[in-house]
Order: C-alpha cells, then structure tokens, then sequence
C-alpha cells in the first residue's frame, strides 16, 4: 500500500480495517469444488456453516479511529475482546455480506452488533471493497466501520412505542395506491366514486395492493388473533361489509389529499365478536409524497356502543311488552308525514277488561296479559315494515306506511288467529280486543286518520261492553 494511502487511512475520522480474506476465498473455493453448486443456499440452510470462515479473516491493519471506536490501546486487545464478546450465532446478515463477496459486488454491507473492549454495546454499518490488485486473491480488503448506535437506539425506542403502545395500531404501505391514482389522474379521471361504481373489483384491488408493515401486540388482542400472520390471513373475515365500505370512502379522502381521516366503522375479531371501533389514519408527514408509510389507529368503543343502543332502546320501547312507546310513535308520525308515504293505513287496538281484570286479580295478572299481548303483536308484524306501540294502558297502535286496506284486512287476520291461539293456551284469561282501523283519503292528514281509526275502535270497545251487560 502507498504511503500517502496510508496516511489518509489512519487520519481517517471512520473506523477502517485491511484484513486478508484470502483464506475465506479457499473455503468458498473449496466448497464449490466438492460440487455445491448454490454457495447462497448452502450458507442460509445453515449459516453456522460460516464460522470457519470467520475464523479465517486475518487482520493487518487498523487506524485510530478503529481504536477510539472500540475503546482499545492497540489491535491485539480487539482481537482478544473479539474472541470473548463476539460468539454470537452468525446471522443472515453475515451470510448475505459473504454471498456479496463471492459474488464481486462492487461493495458488502452488513449492519451487526459489536461490543467494545469494555463490553459496551455499539450498533455498526460494516461495509467492504476490494483493495486495488486482490479482486483475485482477496488478500486485501478495505473495510469500515460506523457506529450507527443512536440511529439504531432511536429506531429500538419507536418501535418500543409502536409494539407495546397500548393503541392497537397498524402500519401499512399505500404507495401503490398512490401510484393507482396517479395515473387514473393522468387519464383524465376525475369522479373516482363514479368510477369506482363502474369498475366494482376497483376497491378490492387497491386494497389487496397495500403492504402490510407491522401490527402492535395491541392490535392482536383486540382483534384476538395469535399472531400477525392469522391477523393478515382472516383479514377479509374482520372486515365486515360495512369496513369495507369505509375503505370505499377511506379511497375517496385519499383521492382528495385527506391525509388524516378518523371515521367509525364495525370490524369482527377472529371469534366473531363484532366490534365498533373508531378508526384514525394518517400518512406520515414524510411520506406524504409516496403515501409508503400510513398508520392506522383502532379505538374500541364497543361497550359504550352498548350502552348507547341500550339507552337508545329503552327510550324508544315499553319495558313491559317491548313494544315501541309512544315516543317512537310520534317520531315515527312525523317521519312518515315528511317521507309523504301514501296510502297511510293503521289500526287502534285497546284490551277489553283490563282495568277489571287488574282490580280483581291485581296488576300482576294484568302485567301478563299485556305482555302476551305485545308478543302477539310482534308475532303478527313478522316480516313486515309496519310498527306496533304502546300508547299507554291498554292502548295500542299499529301504523302501515305505503299500506292499502287489504294488507290491513291480511294482518287483522293473522292477529285473530295468534288471539285464539293464546285464547287455547290460557283459557282462564282470554284476551278479547277492540279494534279500529282506517286507510288515509285523498288529502287526509295523519292526524286526521288516527282520529278517525281511534274512533272506530271507540265505538267496537263500547259495542263489545254493551254486549257485556245484556249477558
């Protein structure tokens, strides 16, 4: 080596080695020879298979900065602390430098982990190239070493955060997606939505071309998946329908340069169990030219959705016969009023005797009696759009939107049949019901047909207590 070259070698700010792999060329050589035709193979099917070649490298020279870096006084004492501290599995990134080697590559890297002579860990970038007349040979290479230390405790402390966040958290790959719109842009395409409606594989397809990155412990649990790769082969099992129409409209904010969306959506864990879960995604701001790394932060909101539709349930029904209320009644009056659903029909239905029944046997028999009667209700209505409530007491109210008289005359039927079949079941207390039922005129309001049916109901429960008293 000249010596300017070595000069420039030991004032050198970079850790630098000239070692001889000569040796470790025989061994490839060697190997080769005895018909092992696929070194690369060879080595990653074992690569402990790489220790006598490891043991083979012969160093000539270091520089200061090798010393510095290592915390040593001279060569001999690196190599003594090798000996101790470094007898660690070879890794795959070791085998790959070697396979480079082989294969004359113009430079080898291999990230690895050393310790310095007082055992401190440092995280290292090793990378070699031939030196200048041993392309053959091999008896000189250049190799240096820099300490990427921070970079690598900087890297460990994110994905620290990332694996044991207490979010269930996904990182993925949109960078082909990216691609996907740019040249639909490029083609002149400006509706997405409308040409997704066009192309319907279109959703699918941009979703089976994101990469997945990683997932965090978090995200396993709550999708309850044992492991990364299940979570990834039942993906389309979590993703209900109605996710997979967000992802539809997760596109369309993209399309839009929405880098940060937050919607709600229900996904299914591997058992089954439905989950509503607050979704929020962002492109990081580094890629938001490439869309390449895209984080995707899952809230679960199960329970207070729980409680939400529970609340919603007890405002909305009776407790006793789980039948609407009269709240819903008049939301649903109006609903219908603004929807203009014509024809309107419904039918009034008051239980004859209760307050008889209640004053005799008391309120528990009573509070039976409108329970069987709710579930008569219900059973009628069964595959139908129209709503039973009870308005109060022993009043109740079926409305039928978009319905004529003779679906009111077919669910009038079906309601005697349920009565007597509940009539055979408890003959002791039969349920006898008034009934009146009206279909709007031309320009009647809704009001107008209530009153009116509630009349005809009137005038049946009178009829039906009139006959009473001649008995």
């Amino acid at each position: 080596m000249e010596e300017v070259d070595l000069s420039i070698f030991h004032l050198s700010p970079m850790a630098m080695w000239i070692q001889d792999f000569s040796a470790v060329k025989k061994i490839f050589q060697q190997w080769t020879d005895e018909g092992i035709e696929d070194l690369e193979q060879y080595l990653l099917e074992d690569p402990e298979r790489l220790q006598p070649c490891l043991m083979a490298i012969q160093t000539i020279q270091i520089n200061q900065s090798t010393l510095d870096l290592y915390e040593a006084s001279d060569l001999n004492e690196i190599l003594q602390s090798f000996a101790s501290l470094h007898a660690e599995k070879v890794s795959i990134e070791k085998v790959n430098f070697f396979i480079a080697l082989w294969n004359r590559k113009a430079q080898c890297i291999c990230p690895s982990v050393n310790y310095t002579c007082k055992g401190k860990q440092i995280d290292i970038h090793l990378k070699a190239s031939f030196m200048p007349g041993h392309e053959d040979d091999w008896e000189r290479l250049l190799l240096t070493t820099e300490n990427i230390s921070d970079y690598q405790n900087a890297r460990r402390f994110a994905e620290s955060l990332f694996l044991h966040s207490p979010t269930a958290l996904w990182v993925r790959d949109y960078s082909q997606i990216k691609l996907i719109f740019d040249r639909l842009k490029q083609q002149g395409i400006n509706d997405l939505d409308n040409y997704m409606i066009r192309h319907p594989d279109f959703v699918r397809m941009c979703f089976e071309s994101v990469q997945n990155i990683g997932v965090n412990q978090a995200l396993l649990e709550l999708f309850k998946a044992d492991s990364k790769q299940s979570f990834l082969q039942n993906l389309w099992q979590i993703l209900r329908e109605s996710s997979q129409q967000n992802f539809h409209t997760q596109l369309l904010a993209l399309w839009n340069d929405e880098h940060q969306q937050t919607r709600e959506c229900e996904y299914q864990t591997l058992d089954g169990d439905i989950l509503n879960i607050r979704e929020q995604l962002v492109i990081f701001p580094h890629s938001h030219h490439n869309w390449d790394t895209v984080q995707i932060a899952f809230t679960d909101f199960s329970e207070r959705k729980k409680l939400e539709n529970h609340l919603l349930h007890v405002s909305k029904h009776d407790h006793l016969t789980q039948l609407y209320n009269r709240t819903f009644f008049n939301d649903e009056v109006i609903n219908i009023q603004a929807k203009k659903d014509h024809p309107v029909s419904c039918i009034f239905l008051d239980i004859n005797g209760l307050k008889e029944i209640n004053d005799v046997y008391g309120h528990d028999q009573g509070d039976q009696i409108l329970k069987r009667f709710g579930k008569i209700l219900k059973t009628s209505l069964t595959q139908t759009t129209f709503s039973a409530s009870r308005l109060g007491g022993d009043e109740f109210v079926i409305l039928m939107p978009k319905a004529k008289q003779t679906q009111i005359i077919r669910l009038l039927d079906r309601i005697r049949c349920e009565l007597e079949i509940d009539q055979i079941k408890h003959p002791d207390f039969p349920i006898h019901v008034a009934m009146g039922y009206a279909t709007t005129q031309p320009d009647e309001s809704i009001e107008e047909l209530l009153k009116r049916a509630d009349e005809i109901m009137y005038r049946n429960k009178q009829a039906f207590y009139n006959a009473s008293l001649k008995d």
